[in-house]
């Protein structure tokens, strides 16, 4: 993409916005930062933290299994059956943290917020720089921010007037801000190393420049001056490579929709900071914790797989080592439920264990995921090479979904215990959901020519397995979520699932006539407010697939709580914990990119 077409979007603000804080970083690092361009005003951002956020530092605890619950004859980590203490430490732990805040101060106490005027503040998108102009007291003080994108280094300045600056390190936690305040860390410095000693088992190092002195009194880095550069990594201190290469590469199109293209161009940069880094995303990115700072894994694809789309692949694959490591975890949780190959978690951490919930560990949709992305990225790009290296995944995976299906009266049926990707539905309703259904048919459909390339032969055979999977149940030309729900005003809360069959992949049996009607239907009796901000782009697709463009327009852009977008970019909820949701964004820039090419390029 073009400069012009980026910094047009420049975010830029002329007070304190405590709704919109702004976020840089590289995918494995990140900082979120008031209007001042540091945290000092951390106390009035409640709905999106300042944080500082590393994808590579973690904070353990020792876990212990816990007793799991009997689903038909499988057992599962869903309910804390002995009310066992180690149920929520299980949820809680490894988790990411803010280790870090960027204070300023006026004497020995923090700035006050009533003594700022004059705000200028702007983040340039096409360089990830941000620079900020505000008075304090009357006085012009100044700072500059960004973090290089080919390692984890941060370059931070202040032309400081009557202000100073410190650096506060904070002790983990997995609450939302990402740190506690009742307990701080041992500070020690060896050269220009410094470490955070959290306890016996728990650190992090990195390493400072600065052209100022400092002082440590206990968790607090004090400058000596009014005007410090710093340079802070947390690999080695170098220089490095600035956001212009990312949009660079970039392929995206602009369109005549200025409130698409400016989400467009907003959320590429909030994904490629938050979201590219060696880990799935958790659903707040690196902008504050989440789910107690786990990624879900049937998340990761709509996070990311616009990357596949917008010449990006190789951000994205960052993420896919992490699959590899935990096979072997993945490969013992199918064989302790009866099936074949791997079968990965829902909520989990760098530890690739289930964490205990009520719903995750029965969620099945998220397994695809890996096989999706990786045949996309064959048959949109040809990388034989990125195929082979994950060749395991690929293997394991298919084992897992064709073992998971079960042949009865002709048909191969999803029978045993699961949850829906609509996690309202009990699973005692959940046989043959049909959103998995067409999953499952979409990605066996096409797995033959895959294999040919990886084994000159095909494992299985894929399209007599597909054409044989039961179809999605309907009602009045309607699709219904799954085969347990009895009719069309069986209605639930929650994901859309059956207006999903036409969306990031095309069922070969559903009609599109029928698709139409089926999201009309939702549309018209189902409680949009509870839907969450990916369903609106993934309910547009499947118009858009259908043929509906206009349509899917409207729909992707409904003016309703979940489908909100802030100022700085990111999809947003009603949600204390959610002000920042980055699934949401993810989803609309795969619209995006198949609107664009259906539409394509007018300015």
């Amino acid at each position: 993409m073009q400069k012009n077409d980026i910094i047009k979007y420049n975010l830029k603000f002329n007070k304190i916005d405590s709704k919109n804080p702004v976020t840089i970083g590289n995918g494995d690092f990140a900082l979120t930062l008031d209007q001042t361009g540091s945290q000092s005003l951390y106390e009035i951002y409640n709905d999106i933290p300042l944080s500082t956020m590393s994808n590579k530092h973690w904070f353990y605890k020792e876990k212990k299994d816990i007793r799991k619950t009997n689903v038909n004859g499988k057992y599962y980590m869903l309910d804390n059956l002995d009310n066992d203490p180690y149920y929520e430490i299980d949820r809680r732990y490894p988790h990411k943290y803010s280790f870090m805040q960027i204070l300023l101060y006026d004497g020995d106490k923090l700035i006050n917020k009533d003594k700022i005027t004059n705000v200028s503040q702007e983040l340039d998108l096409y360089y990830g720089i941000l620079k900020s102009r505000f008075s304090y007291n009357g006085m012009i003080n100044k700072t500059e921010a960004f973090v290089y994108q080919d390692h984890d280094e941060l370059s931070f300045k202040l032309d400081g007037k009557n202000l100073r600056l410190a650096l506060r390190f904070n002790y983990p936690s997995y609450i939302k801000v990402g740190y506690r305040l009742d307990i701080t860390p041992r500070v020690s410095i060896n050269n220009n190393l410094i470490t955070l000693y959290y306890d016996e088992k728990n650190s992090l190092s990195f390493k400072l420049e600065a052209n100022s002195n400092y002082q440590i009194k206990d968790n607090m880095l004090i400058f000596d001056n009014s005007n410090v550069s710093f340079l802070l990594s947390l690999d080695e201190i170098k220089k490095g490579v600035l956001l212009d290469k990312f949009w660079n590469e970039d392929n995206g199109i602009i369109i005549d929709n200025e409130e698409l293209v400016r989400r467009m161009v907003l959320s590429k940069y909030l994904l490629h900071i938050n979201c590219t880094g060696i880990y799935p995303p958790q659903e707040s990115g690196l902008t504050y914790n989440s789910w107690n700072s786990k990624f879900h894994l049937e998340m990761h694809l709509i996070h990311s797989l616009w990357n596949i789309y917008n010449n990006h692949i190789d951000d994205l694959v960052k993420s896919f080592d992490y699959y590899l490591s935990i096979i072997p975890m993945a490969h013992k949780r199918a064989l302790e439920n009866g099936y074949k190959g791997i079968r990965l978690p829902k909520m989990t951490a760098p530890d690739g264990m289930d964490s205990p919930s009520t719903i995750g560990p029965l969620l099945i949709w998220q397994a695809p995921h890996i096989l999706f992305m990786l045949q996309e990225i064959y048959f949109i790009d040809n990388r034989l090479d990125i195929i082979k290296k994950y060749e395991a995944l690929i293997r394991g995976t298919i084992d897992f979904m064709i073992s998971f299906l079960t042949f009865k009266d002709g048909k191969y049926q999803i029978l045993d215990p699961i949850l829906e990707a609509c996690e309202a539905i009990p699973y005692d309703k959940c046989h043959n959901p049909s959103f998995e259904l067409e999953y499952w048919r979409f990605t066996l459909n096409r797995q033959a020519k895959i294999d040919e390339v990886l084994y000159q032969n095909k494992r299985y055979e894929y399209e007599e397995i597909a054409e044989n999977i039961i179809r999605p149940k309907e009602d009045d030309g309607i699709y219904l979520k799954t085969y347990g729900i009895e009719n069309k005003y069986d209605i639930y809360k929650d994901h859309p699932t059956e207006g999903f069959l036409m969306s990031f992949f095309k069922s070969s049996v559903v009609e599109k006539n029928k698709m139409t009607k089926t999201i009309d239907y939702i549309l018209k009796y189902m409680d949009l407010s509870s839907y969450w901000g990916w369903d609106f782009p993934f309910l547009g697709l499947s118009l858009l697939n259908c043929g509906q463009i206009e349509e899917s327009i409207r729909v992707t852009m409904l003016d309703v709580e979940n489908n909100k977008y802030l100022y700085n970019g990111y999809n947003t909820s009603k949600r204390e914990d959610l002000k920042a949701y980055l699934p949401g964004n993810g989803a609309f820039l795969i619209y995006y990119f198949y609107l664009s090419n259906i539409i394509g390029g007018k300015r």
